[in-house]
């Protein structure tokens, strides 16, 4: 599976457009298309819904062979498609003027990548390592490749159809760089070439099939993940050939993280056969008959935090108690503890720092700029791994608690800064591992559990409240089968009948201070069901191979709960309105705090003052009323006006977010709607905007809190939007009760 370098301005335009509508990881990307967007452009989600029905999750190929949008009908040779290429074509002629202006930045760092491919992926060093891995024919055939700047995350990566058949592949360059791209290429490279012609006799799904049999819902994830971590492990190792300091991205993109149990099973044996210790049959063989040993639900389900959590506290309290089993248990865990957990807090603490793409740097010190500069290019998960190997564990933390506390501050990072800084303290050596794991446990982020990226937090809350108030029954329902089992043989108090907690009346050995280095190697992974630390509070047999009773159940998904805290006290009204004063006349607004009351009492603090907000221009604390000598620097006639941002571009906000307020009666079915504008999920700040005409596709998407008032203002809005130039906002007046 070779592959060739292509270009394609229309697929460019395509990806940059579907990650602008729904493929940003979030509100601190950049982005380049103003929001809300016009109904034309959004016909484009319809385009893509009605090609998938044909293609599934690919895209079609011809869409790369088109020299301009409105060429795209012409190329559609399935009538299938038809119908949602015309709606692809109004939604890319609509966006293409603006995107086309944002795509030369990015020329560069295209050709940059496409040498760095070239000097990693010459085909003599992976094409037949990668076919015997996989099970697979070497073959003539060659794939297009596009290296595009932007492209939808996750993945950042896709394939291009043409009858059912893998034709291409796109990466974005912007965000997968150097080794890291190199790694995504060949994984997606992997895939097309399982996907491929033939199915041989020891393909690597045949084989997983002949080891791993069952065709129940759990057993098709099993197969199914198990190959995708073989691919990425292949790719990883790979690329590792050629640069030995390359972190595989199997391991910090996040499915080791993921799938800790059945990544576990695959790092012991794959990478064995990898570097030639065992055949590959061989190699295969022993991961299956780990497999085998429990229920496929076992190696899919995601861990449990809350059952770590109640574990350690459980045996914290047996151990101050004097209990002698529980305090080998203890302090034979610990050390896996403190490692899985520091190595999971280091890859999330890289992935939070790329919320500052969108940060101003310009009013930090030069080092914390810098940082944040250099931590956005590409990856941040991947650029946080080498900066802290370059710069030193220690100064790299600072510098993110640095960056969490100051311009963070707008994207939730304030509560990521005591994350930052209590690991920066146990690398450091001045926290010890028992008040590191209590701290892992109980520090929170802006929506919850410092676990929840890759784990089932569901019920972590719950076990928090419990030990908080030492409800030892609580923590004892969520704990594994062996701690309930050591409960059982020693139930003790103190001599006032309270539970002892986190002191102990014997000696503790030594703590094993585990190496920043080797957080991404050590941890529990390998635990089995029922057992400290196995990450599950189900009993012992739950997981038997043959007996478990949830076998063939659906998939259980990963549950995220969030709180969605608003940061600031809420003021109520009986009746609210606000009167625009404009260069052009005055607006008069009816709010409805009713519907929003923190969006409404939000806009109030802003428009007087009253809430504290940071001037994008100089990084300074504001004076006055933040929407005073703004202008309506979007105009769209017969759709929007937009305002509320200090720097006239659509990029500034007041220096904070606060969460959405949307609600199914909410919506855009009628004009003159009063609006706050977002970059993604609960990323409200300062921009409002109002609605000239029904718009039925912003519906669910933003917070309505108002609508204007009467006639003669309903004529200043249409006039704004029609001027040539920005309009000046003077001031605004409430008018509150």
């Amino acid at each position: 599976m070779r592959f060739r370098h292509q270009r394609s301005t229309v697929l460019d335009l395509a990806l940059a457009l579907q990650r602008e509508l729904i493929g940003r990881t979030g509100s601190w990307e950049s982005n380049f298309l103003p929001r809300p967007v016009t109904p034309e452009t959004d016909l484009f989600l319809d385009g893509l819904r009605s090609w998938a029905r044909t293609v599934g999750s690919g895209l079609p190929a011809f869409l790369a062979a088109a020299g301009r949008p409105e060429d795209l009908t012409a190329l559609v040779d399935d009538d299938r498609l038809r119908s949602g290429t015309e709606l692809v074509t109004t939604a890319l002629t609509a966006a293409a003027p603006t995107l086309a202006e944002a795509l030369p930045q990015f020329e560069d760092l295209r050709k940059q990548a496409a040498v760095a491919i070239n000097d990693f992926l010459a085909p003599e060093r992976y094409l037949a390592p990668l076919c015997a891995a996989l099970g697979t024919a070497e073959t003539e055939r060659t794939l297009d490749l596009h290296l595009v700047p932007l492209a939808p995350a996750p993945p950042a990566t896709g394939f291009l159809i043409d009858a059912g058949k893998v034709t291409g592949v796109y990466v974005d360059c912007r965000r997968f760089r150097g080794s890291t791209l190199a790694d995504a290429v060949l994984t997606m490279l992997g895939w097309a070439q399982l996907k491929a012609g033939a199915i041989p006799e020891n393909h690597l799904s045949t084989e997983l099939v002949r080891r791993l049999p069952g065709s129940s819902p759990y057993q098709r994830r099993l197969r199914v993940t198990l190959t995708k971590i073989l691919v990425e492990m292949t790719a990883g190792h790979l690329v590792r050939a050629v640069d030995s300091a390359h972190r595989p991205c199997v391991d910090v993109l996040g499915t080791k993280w993921r799938y800790a149990r059945l990544y576990a099973v695959a790092e012991q044996h794959w990478p064995r056969y990898l570097d030639g210790d065992v055949d590959r049959a061989e190699a295969l063989s022993l991961i299956a008959a780990e497999l085998a040993a429990h229920s496929p639900r076992w190696f899919v389900d995601s861990v449990d935090p809350s059952s770590l959590a109640a574990d350690f506290y459980l045996l914290e309290w047996l151990t101050a108690a004097g209990h002698r089993t529980a305090r080998a248990q203890l302090f034979r865990w610990l050390p896996h503890l403190c490692a899985e957990l520091a190595g999971h807090l280091d890859n999330v603490i890289g992935n939070e720092l790329g919320h500052y793409e969108r940060a101003r740097t310009q009013n930090y010190p030069r080092e914390l700029a810098d940082f944040i500069t250099e931590i956005n290019q590409g990856d941040s998960r991947v650029t946080w791994q080498r900066l802290r190997r370059e710069t030193g564990h220690g100064r790299v933390l600072r510098l993110a608690a640095d960056a969490f506390a100051g311009p963070g501050v707008e994207f939730g990072g304030e509560a990521w800064a005591p994350v930052a800084a209590m690991v920066r303290r146990y690398v450091l050596h001045e926290l010890p591992d028992r008040v590191f794991v209590d701290q892992c446990f109980t520090l929170e982020h802006n929506n919850g559990s410092l676990f929840d990226k890759y784990h089932d937090t569901t019920t972590m809350r719950e076990v928090l409240d419990a030990q908080a108030v030492t409800d030892l029954d609580t923590l004892l329902t969520h704990a594994s089968a062996e701690v309930r089992e050591l409960w059982q043989t020693r139930r003790l108090e103190s001599a006032e009948g309270h539970p002892v907690w986190l002191g102990s009346r014997t000696a503790a050995p030594a703590e094993v201070r585990t190496d920043p280095t080797g957080w991404s190697v050590t941890g529990l992974h390998g635990s089995a069901p029922g057992t400290v630390g196995s990450g599950d509070r189900s009993d012992r047999n739950a997981f038997a191979p043959l007996s478990d009773p949830l076998r063939d159940s659906p998939v259980r998904v990963r549950q995220t709960p969030g709180r969605r805290p608003f940061s600031f006290s809420l003021r109520t009204y009986r009746s609210l309105a606000a009167v625009l004063h404009t260069g052009l006349g005055n607006i008069h607004l009816k709010l409805r705090p009713d519907e929003a009351p923190y969006t409404a009492d939000n806009f109030v603090g802003l428009a007087t003052g009253r809430r504290t907000w940071t001037d994008p221009l100089t990084g300074a604390t504001g004076e006055g009323g933040f929407y005073d000598g703004t202008v309506f620097h979007r105009r769209v006639p017969g759709f929007v006006i937009q305002g509320g941002d200090r720097l006239g571009t659509g990029q500034g906000s007041a220096g904070y977010r606060i969460p959405d307020e949307i609600h199914s009666g909410q919506g855009f079915d009628r004009s003159f709607q009063l609006a706050m504008a977002n970059l993604g999920r609960d990323s409200t700040g300062s921009q409002f905007f109002i609605t000239l005409a029904p718009a039925p596709h912003l519906s669910g998407q933003y917070t309505t809190f108002g609508e204007v008032a009467d006639d003669r203002s309903k004529d200043v809005v249409g006039a704004i939007a029609s001027s040539p130039t920005a309009v000046r906002l003077d001031r605004v007046t409430i008018l509150a009760t």
